[in-house]
């Protein structure tokens, strides 16, 4: 069992930027969510909060850990993917960059088959280092609060549901195993994960 909250809102979210691997903090509504999720993370035996460095997931972690008792571990490989030139653009720019295909863009499709700026991390680096991450924190026995971004939320659910799902900001959800199928249950009924499938905002890493 393991538990994953993405971070809480920032003035990026709201404005429907891409954030990447820029830092960009906390809003006061972010802020207010994390103390939200760190009351429904009580009581779960969390023994351990594996974080994010940038300052988004660090202090939702931070904010969590001190309902908790406990000091967020940081682990650089739960970092947002890097989306190069696309970070601090809106869905519409990173549409045009894709219609243009300009200098910037990689002529070749990552794995998702979309087109992505030539300094922006590849999915398959992205996946790597999580599951690393992931492995190697699993593994210490200890129950798990990962602390994260959107993407790499995409990365686990791919890998434990088969089917990767959109977190909004500091949506609590548990995994579990029963009968050696992995499930996700959400603590929030009114903060709910989504299938990508259904999201309505343009998505970024598409279908793997």
């Amino acid at each position: 069992m393991f538990f994953i909250l993405r971070h809480g809102q920032t003035d990026w979210n709201k404005a429907q930027k891409l954030q990447g691997s820029t830092d960009i903090p906390l809003n006061d509504q972010g802020r207010a969510q994390a103390v939200r999720a760190a009351e429904l993370l009580q009581g779960h035996n969390i023994g351990r909060i594996i974080a994010s460095p940038l300052s988004r997931a660090l202090e939702t972690a931070q904010i969590v850990g001190h309902a908790l008792s406990l000091s967020p571990v940081i682990d650089d490989r739960l970092i947002e993917r890097g989306f190069g030139t696309f970070e601090g653009l809106n869905f519409a720019e990173v549409d045009a960059h894709r219609a243009q295909m300009g200098p910037v863009m990689n002529p070749e499709p990552d794995l998702d088959g979309k087109h992505y700026p030539k300094d922006a991390e590849r999915l398959e680096a992205v996946i790597k280092r999580i599951d690393a991450a992931f492995d190697e924190h699993m593994a210490s026995g200890e129950i798990c609060l990962f602390v994260f971004h959107g993407i790499p939320f995409r990365t686990v659910t791919r890998r434990f549901l088969g089917e990767m799902h959109t977190s909004p900001n500091a949506a609590p959800v548990k995994f579990y195993q029963d009968h050696g199928v992995w499930h996700m249950d959400a603590l929030d009924p009114h903060n709910l994960p989504i299938t990508s499938k259904a999201y309505e905002v343009r998505s970024t890493m598409g279908s793997l």
